[in-house]
């Protein structure tokens, strides 16, 4: 149960959403960069780079969600959380949306689904600059 991780004035606000989408900041192991992947250029937000996440389904838990994007995204599976990271409101076709991100060490071979381009192991402050406003949130710089 990964809910333990968020904060109670997090949680006590989780039904005021429309929409619950969970991320992860994910390393390998113990190494201390972080995956980003690219956006595929036919795809919703075209080029931005960014974390694995996606909305939780009708009746699934939050580390359901979380395990199914992060494999569904990249193929790796999850070792362990972390962590809370962050929760970033925003709206999207006028739904009030809440993405919940966790810090979690994963494992296997990457292989990205046809929504990305690339991916790369980075140190945050390499990266930062190539990042969107809404990344720099999830990731408490802003």
């Amino acid at each position: 149960m990964i809910e333990k991780f968020i904060p109670y004035e997090v949680l006590k606000k989780i039904n005021n959403y429309d929409r619950i989408v969970v991320g992860g900041i994910i390393s390998l192991k113990n190494e201390m960069d972080v995956l980003f992947i690219k956006r595929s250029k036919h795809d919703f937000m075209p080029d931005k780079w960014e974390i694995p996440s996606g909305g939780i389904k009708q009746g699934e838990s939050m580390f359901k969600a979380l395990k199914r994007e992060i494999k569904e995204e990249t193929n790796l599976n999850i070792i362990k959380i972390v962590g809370y990271e962050s929760a970033v409101a925003y709206i999207v076709n006028n739904k009030e949306c809440l993405q919940i991100t966790f810090r979690v060490f994963c494992y296997g071979n990457i292989k990205l689904s046809t929504e990305h381009s690339q991916y790369i192991f980075s140190d945050l402050n390499n990266i930062k600059d190539n990042l969107d406003i809404f990344m720099l949130k999830v990731f408490n710089i802003m």
